[in-house]
């Protein structure tokens, strides 16, 4: 099981590589709409990712909503920034994701919490969602970047 765990934690640094070689060092300031529109969503979801990973670690008491509902995902598009400033700040919110999921025992990986629409989830089931729907994303990106 830890080998899984580990997988999904190089599986989010792969990702965020991914997207900043796609996007460029720095990302620059005439990013399509779409492009744009995108990297907020992405910039929004690592927010709430980090959010939720934090919450799951730190209450009992706790009852996810979709991640789509999050308020940082459903404001994403009001996010202000340059386009590298968004990708700067997602990639940190990445960094302390992996800092937080590091630390984990694998009873915290297995620990189940209340889940809205999922009835319930893990944190290894919220990683490996966030991973699948970066995966279904990236070619968004490159169809937006042309």
């Amino acid at each position: 099981m830890l080998d899984a765990y580990r997988d999904l934690i190089e599986g989010l640094t792969e990702e965020s590589t991914t997207l900043r070689e796609m996007l460029g060092n720095p990302v620059a300031d005439d990013l399509s709409p779409e492009a744009l529109a995108l990297l907020k969503e992405v910039r929004a979801r690592e927010a709430a990712m980090l959010l939720r990973a934090q919450r799951m670690m730190r209450h009992d008491n706790i009852n996810l909503r979709a991640i789509e509902n999050e308020p940082a995902v459903v404001n994403a598009q009001k996010l202000d920034g340059t386009p590298e400033e968004l990708m700067a700040g997602a990639q940190n919110d990445r960094g302390e994701l992996v800092s937080v999921l590091i630390n984990l025992t694998l009873k915290d990986w297995e620990r189940k919490v209340p889940h809205w629409v999922l009835g319930e989830t893990t944190i290894a089931d919220e990683v490996e969602n966030h991973l699948s729907w970066e995966e279904d994303t990236l070619p968004r990106f490159e169809a937006a970047l042309g």
